[in-house]
């Protein structure tokens, strides 16, 4: 079969074309061709046989003797070679025996190299040897080994695979490196540890070639000069040093390459052409005893450099300020001593500057020099000082000064004391007559209300610490506007400066009493009962029956007092003052020339006055008013020919008398739109009873003092009318004598009034004041007779020639006359006989609006 295959292989074409047709060739063919080649072949064969055998032999011989020589050479390597063959090492040199310390081949034959491999170098090692068994050269690696000892030795390993003994295996060339790695390691540390200090270090460094040229820099000299590195590396140092110091620190460049360390100031240019201050530091780079270069370190002292000059400076300053200062200036030791002194300091004191420089400053203080020694002690800690002080001049005179100490520090250490001292003598005396005038009445002489209220803080404080009663005394004099108004202002001043005088030879010394202003003033009575303040209180009446002589005028002095006092150490100063002023205003209620005691009773009046006032802010908005009405009727005919609108309040807490609130208004200035709205209100219930065809009747409003003073009455007035468009001839205004006592004003408004076309009537007639004098220069529609005068004639028949008289003054005035306060019938028949109008219980009580329906057509002269 095998030679079949050959000679196809060798004739496989001829075979084909005998396959295809001529097979009765085929016989002949291997007759032919098959016996010669088999021969051949044959002995070709034989050849080959005897030629490889000999050279087998030859190659063994070879091979041993290639083994022989790699023996020697690996016993003789000084490098450990390990092989290893079927994961076991079969081989290693003398060379590895001595590098891990072992004593002889046995102790590591027949073991695994991974057993002497650390864990954290195991899985790359194996991967390594698998590397070597594929056919692949293991590049050096340095790794560590653990010898037989246990101890840890760094090696560097080179390994291939190789056939030992005709078995594959690896062979591992390994290296100590321990003593090696080390001095790696100690030289990457001093490379390091250079670089960080040549990189971090905040002066600059450098290194120049022998011609200047920088041949290295740091961060910190490229921020010093504001170029870029590569910048600094292009050129010499001569283009960064100031021209005017170029030549010197060239001259120090030269010497540092000759071979001496320099140290030197120059001065940088910055790249912005800015100044910079440099202190260097050179010293020549030698390698193999030659200099080939310099080394330098550049520090920025610009900031030391501006410190010096500032310091320079301040020097002067400080020399300025102290020879130069308008003030004293003491410089003193720990001890008190005087170290140095100014001119002006030999001036205040008049001591020589040698004299003072032997003493201490206790010499020369006047008083308090235990407080004084204190501060300073305090000073030395560390503490400024600000005192004003009383000091001794060398004539043995008092000098007030004003003084501020401080500490000085030199090294961070407390050294001495700075005083500054100021004169301030007559500083003082300016300001205790400014005191003075600050805390005096100038037109009297005594304490004004400034010094009062500081008075009385302090007397309360005492009184409350020591629980000892004091009592305050509000004086007001009665009528003093008119003693002003008839005499002038002039006897005004000589009135109140009299009266001072009086009220001062009342009191005690311990007793304070002040000019509040005007002619009001107060008293403090300290540590006193309530019975030595009523004899104060007294003796100040007493004194003051004497008329005063003012120009020859005899005035007639009258006062009312009001008393406080603090007897349950509860009540502050001004609490005190309130109270007081309300018991004034009770003396001049009871008739003025006399004093009265706060009392619990009087206080409740003020808490129902101030109610009463708080409330009536808001009665409008809260539609708390109503308007009332009281018929005035014909007493000839007993017909209603008017009604008067009266106001009636009814707050959230009762209601309240317009005898009690009318007079708050008043005061609190509540009248004015209070009035207003009483005005309109009316107007609107003229509009609604002409809505309802009721027969046209006047209407009467009071309109207040306070109102007729309000210079845009008359416009309000005016407006109400045209917005609710009502008849102004069925308004009519009452308006009381007190109205009239100024009657330039009040004439000339109710003549803008009735030239509206609204009626005028004087109120409460013959109550009071001059009433005839009320009405001769003004146009008067309505005269109301008060009250009180109709009580009067009841009771006394004479009083009936005065009312008489009055009512015949109205009527040759072609006034109507309205008598009020009709209550019995008694009076109605005395009054039936004058033509006149009556208003009054006996027709009716002022009643609201709803209730008025039957009024218009009554007779009212048949009451009931």
């Amino acid at each position: 079969m095998l030679c079949t295959h050959i000679i196809q292989g060798l004739f496989g074409n001829n075979l084909r074309m005998l396959e295809k047709g001529e097979e009765r060739y085929m016989h002949e063919f291997l007759q032919l061709v098959f016996i010669p080649f088999f021969v051949i072949v044959t002995l070709v064969l034989a050849i080959i046989l005897y030629r490889t055998v000999l050279s087998k032999n030859k190659i063994l011989v070879k091979l041993r003797e290639s083994e022989d020589r790699f023996l020697n050479l690996v016993e003789l390597s000084p490098d450990a070679i390990v092989v290893h063959c079927e994961e076991k090492i079969i081989f290693i040199n003398e060379a590895g025996l001595n590098m891990v310390g072992a004593s002889n081949k046995d102790e590591l034959i027949g073991k695994s190299i991974i057993d002497f491999v650390p864990p954290d170098y195991k899985e790359i090692v194996v991967k390594r040897i698998q590397q070597m068994k594929n056919g692949h050269k293991a590049k050096t690696m340095e790794q560590q080994i653990i010898t037989p000892q246990g101890n840890i030795m760094d090696v560097e390993i080179t390994g291939t695979s190789i056939m030992y003994e005709h078995k594959p295996g690896i062979q591992l060339i390994i290296r100590e490196i321990t003593e090696q790695k080390r001095i790696s390691r100690e030289l990457e540390e001093k490379r390091q540890r250079y670089q960080s200090l040549f990189e971090h270090n905040p002066d600059g460094i450098y290194s120049l070639d022998p011609t200047g040229k920088i041949t290295e820099t740091n961060q910190a000299l490229v921020n010093m000069l504001g170029y870029t590195k590569d910048e600094l590396l292009a050129m010499t140092f001569h283009k960064v040093i100031s021209p005017d110091l170029l030549a010197k620190t060239s001259f120090h460049f030269q010497n540092a390459l000759e071979g001496n360390q320099q140290y030197y100031e120059t001065v940088g240019i910055h790249k912005n052409g800015k100044k910079i201050h440099l202190h260097s530091v050179i010293l020549p780079i030698i390698v193999d005893s030659k200099i080939i270069g310099v080394f330098g370190i550049a520090k920025d002292i610009s900031k030391e450099k501006e410190a010096l000059l500032l310091l320079e400076e301040n020097e002067e300053k400080y020399r300025s300020l102290f020879d130069h200062n308008l003030d004293s200036v003491f410089e003193m030791d720990l001890q008190g001593h005087f170290k140095n002194v100014n001119h002006m300091a030999e001036k205040l004191t008049h001591f020589s500057k040698k004299e003072l420089l032997t003493m201490t400053y206790s010499a020369i203080i006047a008083n308090n020099e235990k407080n004084v020694n204190k501060d300073f002690s305090s000073v030395i800690k560390g503490y400024s000082l600000h005192v004003e002080l009383e000091l001794y001049d060398k004539f043995g005179r008092i000098i007030e000064v004003d003084i501020s100490a401080v500490p000085i520090k030199k090294h961070g250490r407390i050294d001495g004391v700075f005083a500054i001292v100021r004169d301030i003598t007559e500083k003082k005396q300016s300001q205790k007559k400014i005191k003075e005038l600050a805390y005096t009445d100038q037109l009297t002489g005594l304490p004004n209300r400034h010094w009062f209220y500081k008075k009385l803080t302090n007397v309360t404080k005492n009184s409350n610490d020591n629980k000892q009663p004091f009592a305050i005394l509000t004086i007001d004099f009665d009528d003093f506007k008119t003693i002003n108004d008839t005499l002038g202002h002039h006897a005004g001043d000589l009135f109140l400066q009299q009266i001072s005088e009086r009220l001062q030879h009342c009191l005690r010394k311990k007793d304070n009493i002040s000019r509040m202003g005007g002619d009001e003033f107060i008293i403090i009575l300290e540590n006193i009962t309530k019975n030595e303040a009523r004899q104060v209180a007294e003796r100040i009446l007493t004194e003051m029956n004497t008329p005063i002589l003012l120009f020859e005028n005899k005035v007639i002095v009258t006062l009312s007092i009001g008393i406080s006092m603090n007897l349950d150490f509860t009540c502050d100063g001004e609490t005190l003052i309130k109270q007081a002023d309300l018991a004034m205003y009770l003396a001049k209620e009871k008739g003025k020339n006399n004093y009265q005691f706060f009392t619990e009773d009087l206080n409740k009046k003020a808490i129902r006055k101030r109610q009463i006032k708080n409330a009536l802010s808001l009665a409008i908005e809260q539609n708390e008013f109503k308007l009332f009405y009281q018929p005035q009727v014909d007493l000839q005919t007993g017909k209603l020919i008017g009604l008067e609108a009266l106001l009636r309040w009814y707050p959230s807490f009762g209601n309240v008398s317009p005898v009690e609130f009318i007079p708050i208004a008043e005061e609190t200035g509540l009248i004015l739109p209070i009035g207003e709205w009483v005005i309109k209100e009316a107007c609107l219930q003229i509009k609604k009873w002409k809505n309802q065809n009721r027969p046209k009747i006047k209407v009467s409003v009071n309109v207040s003092a306070r109102q007729f003073k309000d210079k845009e009455f008359a416009l309000k007035v005016k407006q109400i009318l045209e917005d609710e468009k009502v008849d102004p001839s069925f308004i009519e205004f009452e308006i009381t004598e007190s109205v009239m006592l100024n009657a330039e004003e009040p004439s000339l408004l109710i003549r803008e009034i009735k030239e509206m076309g609204i009626k005028v009537a004087i109120d409460d007639f013959g109550a009071g004041y001059s009433s005839l004098s009320v009405i001769k220069n003004v146009e008067i529609d309505t005269l109301k007779i008060d009250q009180s005068l109709l009580e009067n004639v009841m009771q006394n028949s004479r009083m009936m020639s005065m009312l008489e008289a009055i009512i015949g003054v109205g009527k040759t005035l072609n006034t109507k006359i309205i008598v009020e306060g009709i209550e019995t019938k008694e009076q109605l028949n005395l009054l039936n006989d004058f033509q006149i109008i009556g208003q009054g219980y006996f027709f009716s009580h002022p009643l609201p609006p709803e209730q008025l329906q039957d009024v218009w057509g009554r007779n009212w002269l048949q009451n009931e």
